[in-house]
């Protein structure tokens, strides 16, 4: 007990080996002939998961005796660990209140790119989180595998590190635990990065008699908070006209030495604010022109290539963090490369760098007068402020996740400068399906949810439902500009960029407060 309070960051142990070799091999060879495993994503989360181990063997639940009848050593295995001696000795190791005999038990399957974003597993009494690794017993688990369970240090109370400092590797028979702590306990599932060999485990909590202390801390409350009217307008730098009208000949004169001139075509133009009206969306293809595009993607191929990231390779945690370019948190929200150029602690910008060239067309093109005449044109809304980042996703390491600090009192105007290696035909399809992640995804907020931890008994609930909120969703693809009207009901992410990515995702994030 001793020993588990004093690991760090936070109190955790593992148990190993947990039973008989025997025995755990029947459970495996049962899950795997006799389960069958449901693809799950949202922008949490990339697992394959079974029935429920909780009810498979009550038909009075919803369970199916059928399949109960062929996982004995599975149930056998459920039952022990639910078990009043089991649950003592948990007690005895852990230090912490008594245990109910509740089950609440799953068993996931994380495949290749399959991973888990970092949260603190604060829901309702969960007490003890635990996972049973059933991973190929006769090819042990390495850490070249990927699969990690990650554990993060609080920089501040509530909010978790960058980076894990302690990483508990999926091994054949070994049982990972961890104290419930609201805003403490923060972990994730590092991106599964071996081919053909899935990482198999059972998952599941112990439950005491009530709730933990501190649930205002939790990840699920954070998520469900809205940012106060300060911090939603906090950051944006006024436009100093008023003028509502389109741009004049001066302003397309002056944005032509940047913008693809098909896009200050007044014809164009009209076309795309009626799909602007009718979808409240555009992507705007090529919209640099060409000496200016190929400038950008030559220097991303040439920092992904010297940080070696893409295309499979394992990243390191620092990759691309200097030269102007720091990692952005608290990481049950989001983390990715930010451009700071002012910024000490990031290094002296590389002023040939992909982060000094986006930086240059953020203060050029898209934080200028001309071009907020012309997002009236396109629009038929007029930025009042702005303000937006230059972000990289690096693979294997990057994202944002939905959330209601991003909901808004007023409407936003959203314009996104995305670059993405997508030359190559097998390149474009992976951005444009999907498979490896970095599109941004907007959907409705569930505003009829109570943001307390204790309130329901799912994973997440918004994350446990299908995708019927998603309103929109917006492939990676270079030089494209995406306008998005997001009204003050609408959150938005950046899904996690796997490491078989072919690239970094890099953009230019902008937003606009604005008058209809």
């Amino acid at each position: 007990a001793e020993e588990y309070k004093r690991a760090t960051p936070y109190a955790h142990g593992v148990v190993s080996p947990l039973c008989d070799d025997s025995m755990l091999r029947r459970v495996r060879a049962e899950m795997r002939d006799n389960l069958s495993a449901t693809f799950k994503e949202t922008d949490l989360f990339k697992v394959l998961q079974t029935v429920d181990l909780v009810t498979i063997d009550d038909p009075e639940k919803g369970g199916d005796p059928a399949i109960a009848a062929k996982i004995p050593a599975l149930l056998r295995l459920r039952d022990a660990i639910y078990s009043q001696e089991f649950r003592d000795m948990v007690q005895t190791m852990t230090g912490c209140a008594p245990l109910t005999d509740r089950i609440d038990c799953s068993a996931n399957v994380y495949p290749r790119s399959g991973h888990l974003l970092c949260h603190d597993d604060v829901i309702g009494t969960r007490c003890i989180s635990y996972i049973v690794y059933l991973t190929d017993p006769d090819d042990a688990w390495t850490e070249k595998d990927g699969g990690a369970l990650e554990l993060y240090p609080v920089e501040t109370p509530g909010t978790p590190a960058v980076d894990p400092t302690a990483r508990l590797i999926p091994r054949w028979n070994s049982m990972a635990f961890f104290t419930v702590q609201p805003g403490r306990s923060f972990h994730a599932v590092q991106e599964v990065f071996a081919e053909d060999k899935p990482r198999l485990s059972i998952s599941g909590w112990y439950h005491a008699a009530t709730a933990p202390e501190g649930s205002e801390n939790a990840t699920l409350t954070q998520l469900q908070t809205r940012a106060s009217e300060d911090d939603d307008v906090a950051g944006f730098v006024p436009f100093q006209s008023a003028e509502p009208l389109g741009p004049d000949e001066d302003d397309l004169a002056y944005l032509s030495r940047w913008v693809n001139p098909e896009y200050l075509v007044p014809e164009n133009v009209a076309r795309i604010r009626a799909k602007m009206e009718e979808d409240s969306s555009v992507q705007m293809r090529e919209f640099l022109k060409p000496e200016l595009a190929n400038a950008i993607r030559a220097a991303t191929r040439a920092e992904d290539a010297r940080d070696a990231l893409g295309r499979g390779a394992i990243p390191a945690r620092t990759a691309g963090v200097g030269k102007g370019w720091r990692a952005i948190g608290p990481t049950h929200k989001q983390r990715f490369l930010r451009f700071d150029d002012d910024d000490d602690d990031a290094g002296a910008p590389d002023e040939a760098g992909a982060g000094a060239l986006l930086r240059k067309l953020r203060a050029d093109v898209f934080a200028s007068e001309a071009f907020a005449r012309l997002l009236t044109a396109l629009t038929g809304w007029r930025p009042t402020a702005h303000k937006g980042d230059v972000r990289r996703f690096r693979p294997g390491l990057d994202y944002t996740v939905a959330h209601h600090g991003i909901l808004t009192v007023d409407p936003r105007l959203d314009a996104t400068l995305c670059v993405v290696d997508d030359e190559g035909e097998d390149d474009a399809q992976a951005w444009d399906f999907g498979e490896c992640g970095g599109f941004e995804c907007y959907i409705a907020a569930d505003e009829s949810g109570v943001a307390s931890a204790a309130a329901t008994a799912e994973v997440y609930k918004a994350a446990e439902e299908d995708d019927e909120d998603e309103l929109l969703s917006v492939s990676a693809t270079f030089n494209t500009l995406s306008l998005v009207a997001r009204d003050e009901g609408l959150m938005r992410f950046v899904k996690y960029v796997s490491h078989l990515a072919p690239s970094s995702r890099w953009d230019l994030a902008m937003q606009y407060t604005v008058v209809a």
